[in-house]
């Protein structure tokens, strides 16, 4: 059954030696890691990594850490939900060499390092072909779908997570050849270390107690059941308790906006989001952090087509895992992966990539396997030349897809750099989204790009009817430029029309505020002041304004070449 695999594997390459199956594997996914993804080590800081680690005051200060286990964590963390794991491990990097950015992309790229070596371990233990564990490890290693957790270290949680997931498996996995306490407890702490990285951890040990019931139907009887899943379930248990009754953000329930969306609504979005899952594994491009989809509302034609694709991949599955019985975690690895990002549950943005970094183990697994038995079927029925062609053939088209693979992902590196080159990509993908197009014009003008932020709020007065925000940027565009005038003009009409939350008025006012100073209108100032300062007692910027306008007159005022843009779009 497998020998023509075995052909396709060896028909270039000569006999195989015992340091080839181990170092020279491991050599090799080690050198291509961090050849693709080293080069991220030399990109700043951008989008989530902003409020996560550039502006985490908490991580600053080791005297912060009992932070950590009190409740307070939800006030400096920049978490929504207890992560303590990914917290902990912004502090060891901001120890190690502060907010040097390089030192948090190093991080991650050593997890994902980790976490590639994990899986060819893991499938060696399964006992799969060496060729396959390879292969599976490599397509884990340098598929596009996965470089949004690698690249971005406000997304550690998903490597994090899935480094436990993966070490659990292999602590059961080696428990099953050897049984031994010491396995169970590596198993219990890697448990642990993925729920406390991310709640979408808690369903991992099912995947290995239905594998025991489809592979020897022991996990049944009540002893090895105890014995291998209890101390499971105790931690499991105690998560649940920490997580969902102890460390609980009050902000939480003002997030779930998926509990809002009917029931029918989400059964009908999860296998529509797996089929577009399938469709990014298939052709991962192009990638990007704003995604224009929206979920279904009805069980019409898209569901239907998304369903028969599930049906599709799921019958794949289990077909060769019929035949090949270490294929079977593969498929339920990718169910528990996906299970919390199905929109069953009450998460933001259902579309994000990074949600997909686990769930690929399985799939790649599933590839792997898919393609090797689509080879064994075609080299059946192939003579022997015409075999070792179709295999010239086949390494050919595998290479070739290999390096467009390291390709996306270099580009995709290179491309969240910065945070300007990252939604100048972003906004090529998506033109017509106002979030995508106002957060370009800030950066735009952050770089003193004025005719770009001029044609950047064209663009969003035609796709995005918040008046608000246009004028905003036109306002900061033209204080810039020492357009006063112009300035007042716009900031005036940012200032007069509903903003997305209190509060996001402030920076727009005070624009306003700096303009009528520049052309002596210092009444005008004092009032647009004295009203916010109303509203606003506390805040910085207006008691920073206060203090330059009333004891010390215009001389102290801050130039409007140095004046910096603030707020959040």
């Amino acid at each position: 059954m497998t020998a023509p695999v075995s052909e396709l594997a060896d028909s270039l390459s000569p006999p195989r030696v015992a340091w080839r199956q181990t170092v020279f594997p491991v050599l090799v996914l080690s050198a291509v890691v961090w050849a693709v993804f080293g080069a991220s080590l030399g990109n700043r800081l951008v989008f989530d990594d902003l409020d996560t680690i550039k502006n985490n005051t908490a991580i600053t200060r080791l005297q912060n850490l009992p932070l950590v286990f009190s409740r307070k964590y939800f006030d400096s963390a920049g978490e929504y939900s207890y992560r303590p794991v990914v917290t902990l491990s912004y502090f060891l990097d901001h120890a190690i060499a502060g907010k040097s950015a390089w030192i948090y992309h190093a991080h991650n790229v050593l997890l994902h390092h980790l976490n590639v070596l994990l899986v060819f371990a893991l499938f060696n233990l399964l006992y799969a072909p060496r060729a396959a564990a390879f292969a599976i490890a490599l397509l884990f290693a340098i598929h596009p779908l996965h470089t949004e957790a690698v690249i971005f270290p406000g997304f550690r949680e998903d490597l994090q997570m899935t480094l436990g997931m993966l070490a659990l498996g292999c602590c059961l996995q080696a428990d099953r050849r050897n049984k031994s306490p010491m396995w169970i407890a590596a198993a219990s702490a890697a448990y642990a270390f993925a729920l406390f990285a991310k709640e979408g951890a808690l369903p991992a040990p099912l995947i290995w107690w239905l594998n025991d019931l489809l592979q020897t139907r022991r996990a049944l009887m009540p002893l090895p059941l105890r014995r291998r899943y209890f101390s499971l379930l105790v931690v499991g248990m105690a998560y649940v308790i920490i997580r969902f009754a102890v460390m609980v953000n009050p902000a939480e329930k003002e997030l779930g906006v998926i509990e809002q969306i009917p029931l029918a609504h989400r059964l009908a979005t999860a296998p529509y989001l797996f089929a577009y899952y399938l469709r990014k594994f298939v052709w991962p491009y192009p990638l990007c952090i704003i995604s224009e989809i929206e979920g279904l509302r009805d069980f019409g034609t898209a569901f239907q087509i998304s369903l028969a694709a599930v049906a599709a991949f799921l019958a794949v599955w289990l077909i060769i895992g019929w035949r090949q019985p270490w294929l079977w975690p593969a498929g339920l690895w990718a169910g528990a992966a996906f299970a919390p990002v199905s929109n069953l549950y009450p998460i933001i943005n259902l579309w994000a990539e990074r949600f997909y970094y686990s769930v690929g183990v399985g799939t790649a697994a599933i590839a792997v396997a898919g393609a090797m038995e689509g080879w064994t079927i075609l080299a059946r029925r192939l003579a022997p030349p015409q075999r070792h062609s179709a295999a010239v053939t086949v390494w050919i088209v595998l290479i070739v897809a290999a390096w467009a693979a390291v390709l996306t992902d270099f580009v995709r590196v290179l491309e969240c750099r910065t945070s300007l080159s990252l939604w100048r990509r972003t906004v090529r993908t998506v033109p017509t989204s106002g979030t995508a197009l106002s957060t370009l014009a800030k950066y735009e003008l952050d770089a003193g790009n004025y005719d770009r932020v001029e044609a950047l709020t064209d663009a969003m007065q035609r796709h995005d009817p918040w008046v608000f925000r246009v004028h905003w940027i036109l306002g900061e565009n033209a204080f810039r430029q020492q357009k006063w005038s112009e300035a007042i003009g716009h900031f005036e009409k940012a200032v007069s029309v509903p903003t997305p939350a209190p509060g996001d008025e402030i920076p727009a006012a005070v624009g306003l505020i700096r303009s009528y100073l520049q052309l002596e209108r210092r009444d005008l100032a004092k009032s647009v002041l004295e009203k916010l300062m109303r509203q606003y007692p506390k805040d910085v910027r207006l008691m920073e304004l206060q203090r330059q306008i009333e004891p010390a007159g215009d001389d102290s005022l801050s130039s409007p070449t140095s004046a910096k843009f603030s707020g959040n779009f």
